[in-house]
C-alpha cells in the first residue's frame, strides 16, 4: 500500500475534511490560549503554559493514527473484540476507584509517567461497539425486549462506575448514546416518551424542592397535566399506567438522588438557576464564559486579542470552555463555522447509518453520531449558560489526549463504515 493510500483513508470525504479542520482549529485556538497573560493579573493566574499547545500537536498526531487504524481495520474484527474490550475497560473503571490518582477530589485518571489516561473516555468506544454487537444479534425480527434490557444493564453499570469517580458529565454520555441506539433499534416510542416525561417530572420536582424551597405545587400541577393528557391520548391502559408510574417515580426519587450528589455538584446545579448566588465561586465560570462570548459580537475581538482569555478571567479556557475563546476572538462567525463542521459530521453520520447494509454497522454509526451530538450540544450549552456547568470536552477542539484519541478513533470507525456503504 502506497503512503498516500494509507494516509488518505477511504470513506466519506466530508467527514474526514471536517475532522481535520476541527483539529487544526484546536491548534489555532490553543496557540492563542497559551499566549502570555497581559495586565496586572499574572500573579493571580500564570496562564496556560505554551507546552499545552505542543502536547496537543502530539495528541492530534496520535489521534490521526487512531483514526487511520480504525478506518483500516476489518469491521468484523472490531465487532468480535467489542465485548472483551468492554469487559476489560469495566474492570479498569472499577480498579480506578481504588488505585486511580486523586486530582481535585476526583479519581478519573491513571498516571503513567507524565501522561494521564482516562479509562472512561476509552470505555465510550467499547460501549458503543458492544451495544451495537448485542443489538445486531437479532436483526430480522421485531425488537427483542431482552436485548434492550441487557444493554440497559450495561449502560447502568457504566454510569454507576463513572459516577463514583465522580464524573457526572461523562456518565451522561453513556445514557445519551444508549437512548440513540435503542431508538434506532426500534424501541417503541411510548417507552422513550415515558423516559422523556420522567426526566421532565424530575426537573420540575427539583425546581419545586430546591430552587423554590420545598414548594411542591408546580410538580403537582405537572402531574395533573400528565393525567389529563393520558386520558385524552389513544393508548392502551397498561401504557397509561406505565407513563404515570414513571412520572411519579422519577419525581419522588429526586430528593434521594439530590442527597447523593457531592456538595460541589449540588452547588453547580443551583448556581445554574441563579449564577449570582456565588458569582466568585461556582457561578464564576458560567458568568465569565457568557461575558467572553457576548463581548465577541459578530466578528470577534480578533485572533489573539481576547480580553477575557488574555487577562485570565476565563477559567478552563483550554479544555471545557474553549468554545468561549472562539466566541470572544472569532465572534458569531467563528462559532457558526465550528458548529457547521460538527453539523456536517452529524448529518453525514446519520446518512451513513441509514444506508449501512449490516446491522452492526448501522447501530455503531448511530452510537457514534449520538456521542458527537451529545458532546457538542452539552458543551456549547454549558458555555452559553443553557445548562449547568459539568466537565465535558468539545470533541476535536478541547485540549486532552484521551478524548482526542477516543473521538478520532470513533470518527475513523464511521469512515470505515461509510467506505463499505458508499462508492467513494
Amino acid at each position: 500500500m502506497r503512503l498516500r493510500e494509507f494516509l488518505v483513508p477511504d470513506g466519506d470525504r466530508w467527514l474526514l475534511a471536517c475532522w481535520l479542520l476541527l483539529c487544526l482549529s484546536s491548534l489555532a485556538v490553543l496557540w492563542s490560549v497559551t499566549e502570555p497573560i497581559r495586565g496586572p493579573y499574572l500573579a493571580l493566574d500564570p496562564g496556560v503554559v505554551k507546552s499545552i499547545f505542543y502536547r496537543q500537536v502530539l495528541w492530534v498526531i496520535v489521534g490521526m493514527g487512531a483514526l487511520l487504524t480504525a478506518a483500516r481495520i476489518r469491521l468484523r474484527t472490531l465487532e468480535n473484540l467489542s465485548v472483551p474490550a468492554m469487559l476489560s475497560l469495566l474492570a479498569l473503571l472499577a480498579l480506578l476507584l481504588v488505585l486511580g490518582s486523586q486530582i481535585s477530589g476526583s479519581r478519573r485518571w491513571f498516571l503513567v509517567g507524565p501522561i494521564r489516561m482516562q479509562p472512561a473516555e476509552f470505555a465510550k468506544i467499547s460501549f458503543i461497539l458492544a451495544v451495537a454487537h448485542i443489538l445486531a444479534r437479532n436483526p430480522e425480527q421485531r425488537p427483542q425486549p431482552m436485548l434492550v434490557v441487557g444493554t440497559l444493564g450495561l449502560m447502568l453499570v457504566h454510569v454507576f462506575l463513572v459516577m463514583r469517580e465522580p464524573d457526572l458529565g461523562t456518565s451522561l454520555v453513556f445514557l445519551a448514546v444508549w437512548i440513540g441506539m435503542v431508538f434506532w433499534y426500534g424501541v417503541p416510542g411510548i417507552l422513550l416518551l415515558g423516559a422523556g416525561s420522567a426526566a421532565l417530572s424530575a426537573v420540575i420536582m427539583f425546581i419545586s424542592e430546591s430552587v423554590l424551597s420545598r414548594q411542591s405545587w408546580p410538580w403537582g400541577i405537572y402531574l395533573l397535566l400528565v393525567i389529563g393528557v393520558l386520558y385524552l391520548v389513544p393508548i392502551s391502559i397498561p401504557a397509561r399506567i406505565f407513563m404515570l408510574l414513571v412520572n411519579v417515580g422519577s419525581g419522588l426519587g429526586i430528593p434521594f438522588l439530590w442527597a447523593k450528589l457531592r456538595g460541589y455538584q449540588q452547588e453547580r446545579i443551583l448556581t445554574f438557576f441563579d449564577p449570582m448566588r456565588d458569582k466568585f465561586g461556582s457561578g464564576y465560570q458560567a458568568i465569565q464564559s457568557k461575558v467572553a462570548i457576548g463581548s465577541g459580537g459578530v466578528f470577534g475581538t480578533h485572533y489573539l486579542q481576547g480580553t477575557q482569555k488574555g487577562l485570565a478571567f476565563l477559567p478552563e479556557r483550554h479544555t471545557d470552555f474553549i468554545f468561549s475563546v472562539v466566541g470572544e476572538e472569532l465572534g458569531l462567525v467563528g462559532c457558526l463555522f465550528l458548529l457547521t463542521l460538527f453539523l456536517v459530521i452529524i448529518m453525514r453520520g446519520i446518512t451513513v447509518a441509514a444506508a449501512a447494509r449490516r446491522p452492526f454497522w448501522r447501530y455503531a454509526a448511530v452510537g457514534i453520531v449520538s456521542y458527537f451530538t451529545f458532546h457538542v450540544f452539552v458543551n456549547v450549552s454549558i458555555t452559553t449558560g443553557l445548562l449547568p456547568v459539568t466537565g465535558l470536552p468539545l470533541p476535536g477542539l478541547s485540549y486532552g489526549g484521551s478524548n482526542m484519541i477516543t473521538s478520532s478513533f470513533l470518527l475513523g470507525v464511521l469512515l470505515n463504515i461509510s467506505s463499505r456503504t458508499f462508492d467513494t
